[in-house]
């Protein structure tokens, strides 16, 4: 009885103490901004939940990941056996698994149970000694590792040691027979330590496992392992609507507090459970292509700095009454009385999260290219907690790259980075007869030709193939000329919504005005914009890629690729078609129509594609350090492929720039699929410039 009491303590002490973290971690969790999502689709979260947490899906498709599976589904079994124990201990054998399913499920459990803890203890073992003898490209085993692995290892040999000794006590020679179906617990119990020393060895290790069961309970909060409390709802409450992936959100630029996140409590409540979810297993970092070229950005430690913010500055912010603005910006809040004041001067002595905790540098090393997001197994959003606080820096602070600053004002000035002169826009189709939209209002297609495709030389030649091609396949189309401007993807990616929202808020005048319904487009970026963020201006429109487009025409016959190209050729993948939009077939089958055999392909591809380096406006920015141009770059050129075919003007340029660098430009064609397709098609046009040149 006494030690059924000791139990019944210790369990409610632990559990009031774990509720009372938790319910503390939710509140300053709470203190961020109300989430404007819904959350439907219960079924389907449910089933996400299944997947996701307990399947561990995301985790299962990585090499190497089978050890961290056994250990975690492991631990999951362990957990169902320690909850009898517990069960047991504070409401008696009547809550016993063999009382309550029968003794032929309880021994099948315990039988698997044996074998789990068994398993789950060799797995440690093999981690300790990977991470210790063969030193793998890892995260260093930490404190907070060793404390971890080293508790779940005791879980096991004190499983072994209660159930061994109890049976060897009660049972003495009689026992390994009698928990045969527990192999290992029936060795220690063949140990011959029966009688009373069997009895106290079995009790001791009893107290072992609960003891540690509950500070593993306690210390979970404040450990790495956070996230096994964070993960499950943050999956539950993932976003599952994929035509809203990469979409940032609509500012209300009128509210000073909407302008990007400044303070943690400036991110809504969900974008900080991200933070509680991270499991710490550096994939995110370990695809990101600044990180991997030495930039001064680590997605997963950008993540932790946020919650470590939230809980430092939110343990302060706990002790205000509902009501304080500890900022001092709002004019109807409640006056703080003196102890709040002295934790206002608190506060005000942190240094701040953006450009404090969070460097400047570090915001503007990202590419916004979504590998980290991708390589997430549990859905942490990072490129948009990157954009709100570079949205910050530049509207609240005004503070940016210079770099940046010029682009802004090309924009604004003149509707392009470049900042060429807007009557310059058309310049590019000198020579050419385009129909314009003004004077061709039924054509039933809008060609977006994009600033790059009309500003930069290499991909002008791109505009040109593509239109050929158009024209080609007969399709009925029409251009915007000097009406068409910047879709503003760029500086709503380097932070400035006010420039984002002047120019798409005109851009769907303009195609509204002509009752556009449907827009072409060879720009992914362009395309993103366009499809996915104009919705929230007013402009609705059935926007395709030109390798959707490209490939609809050569599936139906409209266009007939000779396979006159025998050049062997590897394709990249644009980040914003491919991860941000998930296309990634029909470049791949356009190619291998035009040219008659498959890409090679790189060893990063598709989802796991690395970026060109232009994204996230890094096209404008100087980039310090080894290049992550250069780096894809090296990677398509080692396939041995003749051709480097992308299907992005950005990328283009970044490539090429690339295969200049490494000295290759002489062996190594970077082409658009649209090149490729015109010249399986035997299409050949020169510029009014080449031309002129020619001439």
């Amino acid at each position: 009885m006494p030690k059924q009491y000791i139990v019944i303590a210790l369990v409610v002490l632990s559990f009031a103490f774990f509720l009372w973290t938790v319910q503390r971690f939710i509140r300053v969790m709470k203190k961020g901004r109300p989430f404007p999502g819904s959350f439907g689709e219960k079924g389907a979260r449910f089933g996400d939940v299944l997947l996701y947490f307990f399947m561990q899906r995301s985790v299962a498709r990585e090499p190497l990941s089978w050890h961290h599976l056994l250990i975690f589904w492991g631990f999951l079994v362990i957990t169902v056996g320690t909850a009898e124990i517990l069960a047991t201990g504070v409401f008696g054998s009547a809550l016993s698994y063999s009382n309550l399913f029968g003794s032929g499920i309880d021994r099948a459990f315990k039988a698997v149970l044996d074998v789990t803890n068994g398993v789950v203890l060799l797995i440690i073992c093999y981690s300790f000694f990977r991470r210790i003898v063969i030193r793998p490209r890892l995260i260093p085993l930490s404190t907070d590792a060793t404390l971890i692995l080293s508790m779940i290892a005791f879980l096991c040999i004190s499983h072994f040691g209660m159930h061994g000794f109890e049976a060897a006590a009660a049972l003495g020679s009689q026992a390994p027979q009698a928990i045969g179906h527990m192999p290992i617990s029936a060795w220690v119990a063949g140990l011959g330590v029966g009688g009373s020393t069997g009895h106290t060895l079995a009790e001791a290790n009893y107290w072992i496992h609960l003891v540690i069961v509950l500070f593993f309970l306690n210390y979970i909060p404040y450990s790495k392992h956070i996230h096994l409390l964070g993960a499950l709802p943050n999956i539950a409450l993932r976003g599952r609507d994929k035509r809203a992936v990469g979409m940032l959100p609509k500012l209300d630029l009128e509210d000073e507090n909407d302008w990007g996140v400044g303070r943690y409590e400036q991110f809504h409540w969900k974008s900080l459970l991200d933070t509680y979810a991270c499991t710490e297993c550096a994939r995110c970092s370990n695809n990101c292509p600044a990180n991997l070229t030495d930039k001064p950005l680590s997605p997963m430690k950008l993540i932790h700095d946020v919650r470590d913010e939230m809980l430092e500055r939110g343990k302060l912010l706990l002790k205000l009454r509902d009501g304080v603005d500890p900022t001092g910006e709002n004019e109807n809040a409640t006056e703080p009385n003196d102890a709040e004041k002295v934790v206002i001067e608190e506060l005000g002595k942190m240094e701040p999260l953006v450009g404090g905790r969070i460097k400047d540098e570090t915001l503007w090393a990202c590419t916004t290219c979504g590998a980290c997001e991708n390589a997430c197994p549990v859905f942490i959003e990072h490129p948009l907690k990157i954009i709100q606080m570079r949205t910050h820096l530049v509207l609240s602070e005004g503070r940016m790259p210079a770099e940046l600053a010029r682009m802004f004002r090309g924009m604004e000035n003149n509707q392009n980075p470049w900042g060429i002169g807007a009557d310059q826009r058309m310049a590019w189709a000198e020579g050419r007869e385009l129909p314009l939209l003004s004077d061709n209002k039924d054509a039933e297609y809008l060609v977006w030709i994009g600033c790059a495709g009309a500003f930069d030389d290499r991909a002008q030649k791109v505009t040109h193939a593509w239109l050929d091609l158009l024209d080609q396949a007969g399709v009925k189309y029409a251009v915007l000329g000097d009406e068409e401007s910047c879709t503003g993807d760029a500086a709503r990616r380097a932070g400035n919504e006010f420039l984002f929202q002047m120019l798409a808020e005109q851009n769907v005048e303009t195609l509204n005005g002509y009752g556009v319904k449907k827009i072409l487009t060879s720009c992914p970026h362009c395309f993103h914009s366009l499809s996915k963020e104009y919705p929230a201006f007013g402009g609705n429109y059935e926007v395709q890629h030109h390798s959707q487009f490209l490939q609809q025409l050569v599936a139906t016959g409209q266009l007939k690729p000779q396979r006159n190209s025998a050049k062997a050729i590897t394709f990249h993948d644009p980040c914003y078609l491919g991860r941000w939009n998930d296309e990634f077939d029909a470049p791949r089958e356009l190619l291998h129509r035009a040219s008659g055999s498959a890409p090679i392909e790189m060893e990063r591809t598709r989802g796991k594609s690395f970026c060109c380096g232009a994204g996230g406006a890094q096209m404008w920015m100087e980039e310090e350090g080894p290049r992550v141009n250069v780096n894809r770059t090296t990677e398509a050129v080692n396939t041995g492929a003749e051709t480097i075919a992308t299907a992005c003007p950005f990328c283009n340029i970044m490539i090429t720039d690339g295969v200049k660098s490494l000295d290759k430009d002489e062996d190594v064609r970077v082409l658009d699929i649209a090149e490729v397709l015109a010249e399986s098609l035997g299409i050949q046009r020169a510029t009014a410039k080449e031309a002129e040149a020619t001439n």
